[in-house]
């Protein structure tokens, strides 16, 4: 069928949607063939949908791309295909036109409103009176869901009352005073207070216990895929199932092994790339063979890239800023995914050869040059990673580390944003070679390439605004110690109570200054200068905030000046610095007594430092 014809189809399934005058021959979904014809995928009077892959994301499995209308009652399933019919063919009038995503979602919940319709008697929408849909509305709160499910409910029912004005059965609106936002509770009072992501980040512990493993694996690719290769020549060659088993025995493997140490291997380049792209899982499955790419600034600085596609935001083709490792696991997958790619390749030429025309062909060209793929061992078909297979195989490789942490599909591009948010603030924890160009400015970092993931951006400066708020919420606690030249304006600020009284809480305080305030990490104090300039521990001269008037020192970088307090101690005992080397040492040392001090460091601890490094010192000269 060629496209004017398929096109044709589709308004006679739009006819038959608004007139009642069922044409169950007419099409509804298609998907469009290698050689330009159409292929049918749903016909209106189908039991069952079939969208088009090219509505969802790369991570979807075939069998989340249905709607099954024999579960819909009997009462309302020609008035719900007649909605659905144009949902998918022209949407909704002001809106944008739905993804696969979101017509399934749609389908879902307004399949539980018909069904608890039908299970009260109510037999036609044209008697949904607002009662009953509040009735509604009071079971789902009684379930005590999210307030975005509980939305996202209640929206669906707004949709068909929209969708059915066109249909033989309409319905009244559902609140004609309301909306599916504020019966969810996201309007005016009941808007919930702004607070930190449900999501929860990785712990440090188990990240960094992760990582490692997987870079682990990393390491021995090269052993790993070699194991492949020679196996499949030895296949190749016809050898024997036992002699295979024999020749791998003497390498001090077995074939289940390898199977296993693949599938590990591919699971740690996922691990990788999420960790340092802050990528979602369906943005992982949408790569290619050659997504990775360098490119040089104008001093000669390289910057790592990684293409694929953002399906969520539905920005099409995105670009991340990622790192050298970051290109090391991708170039692994890529050779993992070889030889399931040549299947792919083989499996479609034999199919053309048959029949140029069929759709399968199309299908599986799909997934021909993905990167995370796997082949089904019940029907030995090859296509992509699904993203509950991802996040299944993460929780599995994460158990043979032996941590105890289930994954959520979020989770990742969440400890991202954190630990990019922490690297700009001077905190760079342990990925800290992973983070190091998050210190840069984000608006510069994001003018680099206007492909970019802008909403990854947006959520690694809200972790950034938390950490400040934190931060300052931590300066405005009575018994928090501070030292530097702007500790004393605090001290004084927080020490007028009636000046906080105002707020509820301090943290609310934090947040309204925090627009205020300027702060940027130095590494050995937070400074709060804004007009720049500033080299503040930087270079050699790591003590210049001591006595900064625009410095805040507090406990967290008490650790900092005893290292730097202990490396001064030992350069004074050197005798070839000269007396200006000397005297800089001398001012240093006091530099980092009277910031110690001020943190509460004893005079004894202080004492015994100075006592150690003469005796190593001494230990040395021995």
């Amino acid at each position: 069928m060629n496209e004017a014809a398929f096109r044709a189809e589709q308004q006679k399934a739009l006819q038959s949607a608004q007139t009642g005058a069922i044409d169950a021959e007419a099409v509804i979904t298609g998907m469009r063939l290698t050689d330009g014809s159409w292929h049918v995928l749903s016909r209106y009077g189908d039991p069952v949908w079939t969208l088009p892959g090219s509505l969802f994301a790369a991570s979807t499995k075939d069998s989340q791309k249905k709607l099954n209308f024999a579960r819909v009652p009997t009462a309302y399933r020609e008035t719900l295909r007649a909605c659905m019919a144009r949902y998918i063919l022209l949407g909704v009038e002001g809106r944008v036109r739905p993804r696969g995503g979101t017509v399934v979602e749609f389908f879902k919940n307004t399949l539980q409103f018909l069904v608890w319709l039908d299970d009260k008697g109510v037999s036609s929408l044209r008697v949904v009176t607002p009662l009953v849909a509040q009735q509604y509305v009071e079971v789902r709160r009684g379930e005590k869901l999210s307030a975005s499910t509980l939305r996202l409910r209640f929206s669906a029912i707004e949709t068909l009352h929209i969708l059915s004005q066109h249909t033989a059965d309409p319905m009244p609106h559902p609140w004609p005073e309301s909306s599916a936002k504020h019966l969810a509770g996201l309007t005016g009072d009941n808007t919930p207070q702004r607070q930190e992501s449900k999501t929860a980040i990785i712990p440090d512990e188990v990240l960094r216990t992760l990582f490692q493993a997987a870079v682990d694996e990393l390491d021995r690719a090269d052993e790993i895929i070699g194991l492949q290769a020679q196996i499949a020549g030895w296949q190749t060659q016809g050898r024997s199932p036992r002699s295979i088993d024999l020749r791998l025995a003497k390498q001090g493997w077995r074939a289940g092994e390898i199977n296993r140490a693949a599938r590990d291997l591919q699971t740690a380049c996922m691990v990788i790339i999420l960790v340092t792209s802050g990528i979602r899982v369906s943005e992982l499955c949408s790569l290619v063979n050659g997504c990775a790419y360098t490119k040089q600034d104008d001093v000669g600085d390289t910057y790592h890239w990684l293409r694929g596609v953002a399906y969520k935001t539905g920005t099409g083709p995105c670009e991340w800023l990622v790192t050298e490792l970051t290109h090391r696991a991708i170039a692994v997958a890529e050779r993992l995914a070889h030889p399931l790619q040549a299947r792919l390749e083989q499996s479609m030429s034999a199919m053309g050869r048959d029949n140029p025309s069929d759709p399968e062909i199309t299908r599986r060209s799909e997934h021909a040059h993905r990167l995370f793929l796997v082949r089904s061992k019940k029907c030995r078909r090859v296509g992509t990673l699904s993203g509950s297979w991802v996040i299944g195989r993460l929780n599995a490789f994460a158990a043979g580390c032996g941590l105890d942490w289930r994954f959520t599909p979020h989770q990742f591009r969440r400890t991202f944003a954190v630990y990019a948010a922490h690297s700009a603030f001077g905190d760079l924890r342990y990925l800290r070679d992973h983070f190091k160009h998050w210190s840069l400015d984000m608006t510069s970092l994001y003018a680099m390439n206007r492909e970019q993931d802008a909403e990854l951006y947006d959520e690694v400066g809200s972790a950034a605004l938390d950490i400040k708020h934190d931060l300052l919420e931590h300066w405005l606690q009575p018994d928090a110690i501070l030292t530097g030249g702007a500790a004393e304006p605090i001290r004084t600020f927080r020490a007028k109570n009636e000046e906080l009284v105002t707020k509820e809480s301090r943290a609310e305080m934090a947040k309204t200054l925090s627009p205020l305030v300027h702060v940027r990490a130095t590494g050995v104090a937070w400074c709060t200068a804004d007009t720049g300039g500033c080299n503040g521990g930087q270079g050699v001269e790591k003590t210049r905030c001591g006595d900064c008037a625009n410095a805040v020192i507090d406990e967290a970088h008490k650790p900092v000046w005893q290292g730097i307090y202990k490396q001064q101690l030992e350069l004074l005992e050197l005798t070839d610095i000269g007396p200006g080397g000397a005297e800089r040492v001398e001012r240093d040392i006091a530099r980092c007594k009277a910031v110690l001090a001020e943190l509460g460091a004893a005079e004894q601890d202080l004492s015994d430092t100075e006592a150690a490094t003469e005796e190593r010192t001494a230990n040395d000269d021995i």
